[in-house]
């Protein structure tokens, strides 16, 4: 039997052992091979399987920037939407949590946002790792340690946080050495004040924190993403081109002017330096080889730019054909820019001036009180006052132009009897066409954020398929036009009317119209059609507000829609409310068959054929018994002959 020393360890040995592990130098982070390592995409995926970097060079560099070896601080991507950023972030919080355990922070725009993550991005990630589901156990019974928005690590060296900025408790009381900051264009100020300067302060504790800031753009000034991105290196992909090996980035201006130019053709891109075709099948070989260049070298953060034509998600007809179906509607135009070319769209934040628009008008030989020939909706949007209700009367047609037909003003509150009846009137009234037909307004929406329930005691004796109750959305996130969900008063009791009630969200509105009012060409896309007879505050009042910037108590800069206190804006209300009607007629969304079918059932001359702008003013007001017969030959504008051709 063996001495029993021999049984004992050498206590210097194990101090030695035990002091290496503590002193030793972790291995390198690669979150590179790391990514290759553990990464699976389910089979429902584009590229089911293990992550293959071949299809996502231009992610290389962005993952090893944002290792701890990195010096820097924050790094920006500024993107397209659907290009696979969401993984660039899921692998750099996973790799981190495994390879440099420690706090780390994820915020979404909203905690409803933070929860969808969580559940159909997150989770299903873990699910396919081997090592993530090793390392991160699912919660069970009420296991606080793990919950849908906070993960730990097994060991307890490492978690994950995720919460919105929305919410000013989810970005305090926590220190983290990393964060995601996703969806930075859509963050907006909480009860706290400014969520991103928050969400920063959160990783100031630490000399070496990494801050991944990552969003597609959305309006500019004012576009979160895109000013961080201009004070970054601001790196763009540069790719060789596949005839002569020119080095430079894929443009989206460069795309645009080949499609232009040959809108039936396979799109291309054309070398800057000499004028090779670049075909998409080139693209593959030119990602692999394509290095990311600084156009603002030396800035302290590393930001990256990168769109849709990179990206094998996405081939290039798709981008062409979103371009032609965007193209002159500034709403789609933005949603286009953001997107797929991972561009801010910039705002139109004023009107051109008033004068301007009056003096086109003067020029119409289109009477006040007449529907244009095109105007195949007709829409009434009414605003509410102390003392008057304000109503405007547009029409809407093809390529979303519009054509205003009327404007008045009824004396009385909303909730006065006289004020009521003018207002179902109003409803009944008929407005002549250049066919002498008369139309009464498909669809009225009416103010009711001010005198709710008076408003809704009135539009509640009209079907809600002709009266709509709707209200501007602050937000310039808001969608044009959202039914409001079931509310309920102080004492929780639902409220009727939300059932009518509709969100607009006026601000993008206000943008796409001043954008459109700017258009000089009649048969352009949003061109705005003035009839003669408006007064000059008619004008006045529709180019009455303009975005400027607001400064915050804590610095931060966001944009409002204002006007001077003394200058009425009801013209621009109305006609506002007046494109929400619409849009929810269909005007956003009529294909050119459905323009087709609605130009054969109005525009039809029933009483003897087209008539003169002479007669036709006899005829504004109550429809006459009979109407006037056309005394002189029509005159036709270039928009007349387009749209009789059309239909």
């Amino acid at each position: 039997m063996p001495d029993g020393d021999a049984f004992l360890a050498n206590p210097r040995r194990m101090a030695a052992q035990v002091l290496a592990e503590v002193v030793a130098p972790p291995p390198p982070v690669d979150l590179n091979r790391w990514a290759v390592d553990n990464i699976r995409f389910a089979n429902e995926s584009r590229f089911p399987g293990p992550y293959n970097p071949d299809l996502f060079p231009f992610f290389a560099r962005p993952l090893e920037v944002l290792g701890p070896e990195h010096p820097a601080r924050v790094v920006v991507m500024k993107k397209s939407a659907q290009l696979g950023g969401t993984v660039l972030a899921q692998i750099f919080v996973a790799g981190s949590l495994d390879l440099d355990p420690c706090g780390i922070l994820y915020v979404h725009p909203t905690e409803p946002n933070a929860q969808r993550w969580a559940k159909q991005k997150w989770r299903p990630m873990v699910r396919q790792s081997d090592r993530l589901r090793a390392m991160l156990p699912v919660a069970k019974g009420r296991d606080v340690t793990n919950s849908m928005l906070y993960q730990e690590r097994q060991d307890g060296r490492g978690f994950l946080q995720i919460g919105g900025a929305n919410s000013e408790s989810s970005l305090s009381m926590i220190s983290v050495k990393r964060q995601v900051q996703d969806d930075l264009a859509k963050w907006e100020q909480n009860k706290a004040g400014d969520p991103e300067t928050q969400a920063d302060s959160r990783s100031k504790a630490f000399n070496w924190a990494k801050i991944l800031k990552i969003s597609t753009p959305l309006i500019e000034p004012g576009c979160r993403i895109t000013q961080v991105f201009a004070k970054s290196t601001q790196e763009h992909f540069h790719v060789p081109c596949p005839g002569c090996g020119h080095v430079h980035p894929l443009e989206w201006s460069n795309l645009q002017a080949y499609i232009e130019a040959h809108p039936d053709d396979a799109p291309c891109f054309t070398c800057p330096a000499n004028g090779c075709l670049i075909e998409q099948h080139h693209r593959a070989e030119m990602n692999r080889r394509g290095v990311w260049v600084a156009h603002n070298p030396g800035a302290k953060s590393i930001g990256f730019y990168l769109w849709s034509a990179y990206s094998p998600l996405e081939d290039w007809s798709s981008i062409r054909d979103a371009w032609f179906t965007a193209k002159g509607n500034p709403p789609k135009e933005k949603v286009f820019l953001n997107d797929t070319v991972g561009l801010a769209y910039k705002a139109a934040g004023e009107s051109p001036p008033w004068e301007d628009l009056r003096d086109r008008a003067q020029a119409s030989e289109r009477p006040r009180g007449i529907i244009e020939v095109g105007a195949l909706l007709l829409a009434i949007g009414i605003d509410c006052q102390g003392d008057r209700v304000e109503w405007h009367a547009v029409g809407f047609g093809r390529e979303f132009r519009r054509y205003p037909v009327d404007y008045g003003v009824i004396s009385g509150h909303i909730s006065d009897t006289l004020t009521r009846e003018a207002l179902d009137k109003l409803l009944l009234q008929e407005w002549p066409d250049r066919f002498r037909n008369r139309r009464k307004a498909g669809m009225i929406a009416i103010d009711g954020n001010a005198w709710t329930e008076d408003v809704f005691s009135w539009a509640k004796r009209h079907p809600s398929s002709r009266v709509m109750m709707v209200r501007g959305a602050k937000s310039e996130l808001a969608p044009p036009l959202v039914k409001v969900k079931r509310e309920k008063n102080k004492e929780g009791k639902s409220l009727k009317y939300a059932g009518r009630f509709y969100n607009v969200g006026t601000s993008v509105m206000k943008m796409a119209l001043y954008k459109n009012l700017q258009k000089t060409d009649e048969l352009a896309r949003g061109y705005v059609s003035f009839p003669a007879g408006f007064e000059d505050d008619y004008y006045q009042q529709l180019c009455a507000e303009r975005r400027v910037p607001i400064k915050s108590k804590d610095g931060f800069e966001a944009y409002r829609w204002s006007k001077d206190p003394n200058q009425r804006n009801e013209v621009l209300d109305t006609m506002l409310y007046a494109e929400a009607a619409a849009y929810r007629m269909g005007w956003y969304i009529k294909t050119a068959d459905a323009w087709d079918m609605l130009a054969a059932e109005l525009e039809v001359p029933r009483h003897g054929g087209q008539t003169d702008m002479e007669d036709l003013m006899v005829a504004v007001g109550p429809a006459p018994a009979k109407p006037a017969p056309a005394t002189a030959p029509v005159v036709e504008t270039k928009m007349n002959k387009l749209v009789k051709g059309l239909a």
